[in-house]
């Protein structure tokens, strides 16, 4: 029996990812959120709760969402949660296939079903960047990955800001 590697740069199919890229560097790879057929997020979700039906939009308010992308229907519960810093409380999905709560669901390809990150096996972009300052470039102008995650972050902030003004003109009605 072959000793497992936990160093391993490639994902076996089927028992270490759900989904897998056959192309990559070294084998097959893990499927990254960002290639992802279809995702619903938890904050769309809340807005639409705020916008559709303010009653239900309190702590402890559970229900489900009818999530249809290109002509495929897909059913998914969710449940608010008390939290300090969303107002109404924080929306969580609930996972089809684990009933984990998941803040982010995902179809990674148009023939598969819906379910979070950690049934699929998915993996983020983040993972694959490189940190560590390897010249005197990198040293004097941060590195590639460095640069990406402020972009991301500030990509990020900027959503969350476009959110928040929607929001805000939909409470100002009440």
């Amino acid at each position: 029996m072959q000793a497992v590697s936990s160093n391993r740069r490639y994902v076996i199919p089927d028992r270490d990812a759900a989904v897998w890229c056959p192309s990559g560097r070294w084998g097959p790879r893990r499927v990254r959120v960002t290639e992802c057929w279809a995702l619903l997020t938890a904050e769309n979700v809340y807005t639409a709760l705020l916008r559709d039906d303010m009653a239900k939009a309190r702590p402890g308010g559970r229900g489900s969402v009818e999530w249809t992308v290109n002509a495929r229907s897909f059913s998914v519960h969710w449940q608010l949660r008390a939290n300090a810093v969303w107002r109404f409380g924080r929306v969580f999905l609930i996972c089809p296939t684990c009933w984990q709560l998941a803040t982010r669901i995902y179809v990674p390809t148009e023939h598969a079903g819906a379910a979070c990150r950690r049934c699929w096996g998915l993996s983020y972009q983040s993972r694959k960047n490189n940190y560590r300052i390897s010249s005197w470039l990198d040293a004097a102008f941060g590195s590639y990955a460095e640069t990406e995650t402020v972009l991301a972050r500030e990509r990020r902030k900027q959503a969350s800001a476009t959110r928040y003004a929607e929001r805000r003109s939909i409470l100002t009605v009440f």
